[in-house]
């Protein structure tokens, strides 16, 4: 199993728009082939937000980064969004 997570650095004024922009993201990713789970993490506190997501291996992980479904998905990214990202994978190494 292979996890991604996307760390997003959010400024206040910009949450509302993040948010709407990422409500139908999981919906989207089911019939994406080797795509497990989908979360949208909202901070409690601070100004991080996660994207996780699961899937059953990094090379599926790697073909939907490289998919006409990927590239549809951040068409509309806006290049001078003030969100400032870091993305992390990792391999699962236990899982319950």
């Amino acid at each position: 199993m292979y996890v991604s997570m996307n760390r997003l650095k959010v400024p206040d004024d910009y949450r509302a728009h993040l948010e709407k922009a990422f409500s139908e993201s999981g919906e989207r990713m089911k019939n994406v082939p080797g795509f497990l789970e989908f979360l949208f993490l909202a901070p409690t506190e601070g100004d991080e937000y996660i994207v996780f997501t699961k899937w059953t291996s990094e090379q599926d992980f790697l073909n939907w980064t490289q998919s006409e479904a990927f590239k549809r998905a951040h068409a509309n990214s806006n290049p001078n969004s003030p969100v400032r990202s870091d993305l992390r994978t990792y391999q699962v190494k236990a899982h319950s």
